[in-house]
C-alpha cells in the first residue's frame, strides 16, 4: 500500500497545469489567481495632496504661532487650486493637490477664524501633512507579482492603480461524485443502516475555499 506521501507525490506528478487565461473585471477576481505581473499605469497619489483639513500655506510667511493671513482660495478634494499668493493661506480639504507655492498644511485643529482670515496657531516645518506625489506607488511599479492568489487587498491594490480588469487563470474544475447506499442527504428521512453524507458538504466547501469549480 502507498504511503501518504507517495500517493500525494503520484498525484502531482500526474497533474496538468491550468494555463488557460481569462481577463475578469476586478469585482469577479476575488479568489482568483494572477497569471500575468500587474504594473500600475499612474503614481499614487498622482499629485502632492493634502493629508489633513486644514490651511495649505508657506512656511516663510508663517513666521510666528499666532499670524493671521487672509484666505485666498478653497480647494476641496477633487479640486485643483490657482497658485497660492505670497502671504495667503488656502482652505483646503483631505485628498486635494497642494496649490503650487504652498509648502505645508496646517491642520484645521491648529488654526481658528480672525478678523480679515485665518489664525495660524502652530509654526509647521516644509512639508507638513503633505502626501507627495508617488508616495504610495510609482508610475510604471510592478504591484502585484503573477501567481498570488488575490485577496481583497490586492484587488484594492489593482483598483488604485486604475486597473480595470485582471488576467486570471481558468478556475480548477473538480467533479465530485458520492457511492454508497447508506448515504442520504440532510433533510431527507434517514432509514434503518443508513448515514448522512457530512463528507459531500465538508469536500466541496474546502475545494471552494482553495477556488475551484466544483460539480
Amino acid at each position: 500500500m502507498l504511503t501518504y506521501e507517495q500517493a500525494l507525490e503520484k498525484l502531482l506528478a500526474a497533474a496538468q497545469p491550468v494555463e488557460e487565461v481569462r481577463h475578469v473585471p476586478l469585482l469577479a477576481a476575488a479568489g482568483r489567481v494572477l497569471a500575468v505581473v500587474q504594473q500600475s499605469g499612474v503614481s499614487v497619489p498622482p499629485l502632492d495632496n493634502s493629508a489633513m483639513d486644514g490651511y495649505a500655506v508657506r512656511t516663510a510667511d508663517v513666521t510666528t504661532a499666532g499670524i493671521c493671513l487672509p484666505v485666498s482660495q478653497r480647494i476641496p478634494a477633487g479640486t485643483v487650486g490657482v497658485p497660492l499668493q505670497p502671504g495667503s493661506a488656502a482652505r483646503i480639504f483631505t485628498g486635494a493637490p497642494i496649490p503650487a507655492g504652498a509648502d505645508a498644511v496646517v491642520m484645521q485643529e491648529r488654526c481658528e477664524h480672525g478678523e480679515g482670515g485665518v489664525v495660524i496657531n502652530h509654526m509647521p516645518k516644509f512639508g507638513e501633512n503633505i502626501r507627495r506625489a508617488g508616495e504610495d506607488i510609482t508610475a510604471g511599479a510592478d504591484i502585484l507579482p503573477a501567481g498570488v492568489k488575490l485577496r481583497p487587498q490586492e484587488i484594492a491594490l489593482a483598483a488604485s492603480a486604475g486597473l480595470p480588469e485582471l488576467p486570471v487563470y481558468r478556475r480548477v474544475r473538480v467533479g465530485m461524485f458520492f457511492t454508497g447506499d447508506e448515504l442520504t442527504i440532510p433533510g431527507e428521512p434517514l432509514k434503518p443502516g443508513a448515514i448522512y453524507n457530512s463528507n459531500r458538504f465538508t469536500l466541496r466547501g474546502l475545494l471552494e475555499r482553495l477556488g475551484c469549480h466544483v460539480t
